[in-house]
């Protein structure tokens, strides 16, 4: 919570001109309903973004705004303060600085609250420097976090010297091995590194001779540290145990879920297990529960989308429908638009295959086919909950399809995911399933399809030329997905142009650095196209049209192909060419 009166923070907003009085009050009335912080449901609503809420602050509290992510931070000048009370009070060391008349050196602190005075005098006192307070967005305070645990694998190295040789004792018993202090300490420094590498997912694997563990990283694979195989027994027991699963089974696949907290920090895992060749493979999703929900801008929509997905939105019933394959980021947009919709006067249900996040006053029910619990069942039983909003985790199948239109149908908006490969795919998918084309044509509301790019990573990003060669190779790449290459259009200075899509005239790349780990990424952003339900795609619908058709209509009303989109985040330096044409290869 910030050292300012609402009251305070009102005038220094509207005083902005940022927002409005209405805005305000509104954000303030969500926040006392929901016991949340008020700027967050500020950023969450679009009113005004993080960075420029941070530089308004500064300007009221009379200090200068940081941007963290420009930085080439030092570990030594962060490590000055020390992690948890870095972590609790929300600041970073960032420089430090010699008085030029011989007094005690400056340190420059980032603080997400610089009328944190406690904060400031503790740091004064614990490292006998002057400090200069400056303003951080709260993300960016968070990124930097995570720079404490840069040395965890000497960690985890010294971990294994000192508790393994006990841990592997001949005869010891597993469930013993796994609630022993070792294992607990391998496993808990395992996930503190994830957490602060950004991963979103945890592998174990068993090979013949070793026992690796394997980070995704910005959605890459990377090997993290291999470890004795002596210990995989007792690792897989110590996750069972948290996820309250069947120990002494190992032949059929498990899933369970836990949550690992720590003193300012909470992550849900799920979890699971199958029985692999040479023993159990352990997959743990992370799951951040942060502050606050990401924007829809803060995804990556540009202004075009975005329109697209708040007009449908304020729809009273009707199918938003997202697409692409898995990992693609289709449930977080879901939850995104979910949180954006959670008003205390909407009954909002959920029915998920798993749950991936906890949603506030949302209904969420948990797949489970063991019990006869499916998609459509749990469908069939929420309309008769009196649901407002209802979202399905996927739309697998006929009955699932048929109960989502009738739920549309019906006076209610549903969302829902769907597995094709770009918007317009979705509704030939639904039709091959079964759903009648008067019915979709008439309940269909919104299409999202969306892949998830690397982010350039900012504190490293330089500019690149293209050579001809290169251009060239573009071309071809470009031409093998499926797309005629036209000639320059002259009206485009010269740019090349292909299939009416203007290629990037500024091509950009990350070096490496120690933020990124020296990979050049960075996080990671969606690349989308979004098409609404006009009348000439639903006459394409009855007449049952190809995907092919159904896009060039949606092109023909200004839709933004993935590709286009993503041409256009490279241009403004988010990410490199070569991850949209990867993730877009069909």
């Amino acid at each position: 919570m910030l050292h300012i009166t609402t009251e305070e923070l009102k005038k220094a907003l509207l005083s902005s001109g940022f927002i409005d009085e209405k805005q305000f009050d509104l954000a303030r009335e969500e926040a006392e309903k929901t016991d949340r912080d008020i700027t967050n449901v500020l950023v969450e609503h679009g009113d005004v973004s993080e960075e420029y809420l941070a530089e308004i602050l500064a300007d009221y509290f009379g200090i200068q705004f940081v941007s963290l992510k420009k930085l080439q931070l030092k570990e030594e000048d962060i490590k000055l303060i020390p992690e948890g009370i870095a972590k609790s009070k929300k600041v970073i060391a960032f420089a430090r600085e010699k008085d030029p008349q011989g007094g005690p050196d400056k340190l420059k602190l980032a603080m997400e609250d610089p009328g944190d005075l406690a904060a400031i005098d503790f740091a004064e006192k614990q490292t006998g420097l002057k400090i200069a307070p400056f303003i951080a967005t709260s993300s960016e305070i968070r990124e930097a976090l995570g720079l404490y645990k840069k040395s965890i694998a000497q960690d985890f190295t010294k971990i294994i010297e000192e508790n393994v040789a006990r841990s592997k004792a001949v005869g010891a018993d597993i469930i013993q091995m796994a609630k022993d202090l070792p294992v607990i300490n391998i496993l808990d420094t395992m996930m503190e590194y994830a957490i602060a590498q950004r991963a979103s997912d945890i592998h174990m694997e068993r090979l013949p001779k070793e026992f690796i563990v394997r980070f995704r990283i910005d959605g890459i694979l990377r090997d993290i540290i291999s470890l004795p195989t002596a210990i995989h027994p007792a690792l897989v027991a110590r996750v069972k145990i948290l996820s309250d699963l069947k120990i002494d089974e190992h032949r059929i696949p498990q899933d369970g879920r836990f949550r690992y907290e720590t003193e300012h920090h909470s992550t849900a895992i799920r979890v699971s297990i199958i029985p692999a060749f040479y023993g159990e493979k352990v997959v743990m999703r992370l799951l951040e529960e942060s502050e606050r929900f990401l924007t829809l801008e803060e995804l990556g929509l540009g202004p075009r989308d975005l329109k697209l997905i708040q007009d449908a939105i304020q729809r009273p019933h009707g199918m938003i429908l997202s697409t692409g394959p898995t990992g693609s980021g289709k449930t977080t947009t879901l939850y995104t638009i979910l949180h954006l919709l959670n008003r205390p006067e909407v009954n909002i249900s959920t029915v998920e295959d798993p749950i991936e996040y906890d949603l506030k006053r949302v209904n969420q029910i948990q797949v489970n086919p063991k019990i006869g619990l499916t998609f459509a069942d749990g469908l069939r039983s929420l309309l008769r909950q009196d649901p407002d909003i209802l979202m399905v985790g996927e739309i697998r199948d006929k009955e699932t399809a048929e109960m989502a239109v009738h739920s549309a149908l019906t006076g209610h908006l549903l969302l829902s995911t769907l597995h094709t490969n770009d918007a317009a795919g979705a509704i030939p998918r639904l039709l091959d399933i079964g759903v009648e084309p008067f019915l979709l044509a008439s309940t269909l509301n919104l299409v999202i399809a969306q892949r998830l790019v690397r982010k350039i990573c900012s504190n490293c990003v330089v500019s690149v030329k293209m050579t001809q060669d290169d251009l060239e190779k573009l071309k071809n790449q470009i031409t093998g997905l499926n797309m005629e290459s036209r000639q320059t259009d002259k009206s485009v200075k010269g740019k090349l142009v292909l299939n009416n899509i203007k290629l990037p005239s500024q091509f950009y790349k990350g070096k490496g650095c120690q933020q990124c780990g020296g990979s050049g990424f960075r996080g990671r952003v969606g690349i989308f196209e979004i098409f609404n339900m006009s009348a000439e795609i639903q006459n394409l619908t009855i007449a049952r049209s190809s995907a092919e058709k159904i896009k060039a209509q949606a092109i023909k009303e200004n839709m933004t192909t993935m590709l286009e989109d993503g041409f256009r985040k490279v241009e403004a330096g988010l990410t490199t060419l070569d991850e949209v044409l990867r993730v877009t290869r069909e």
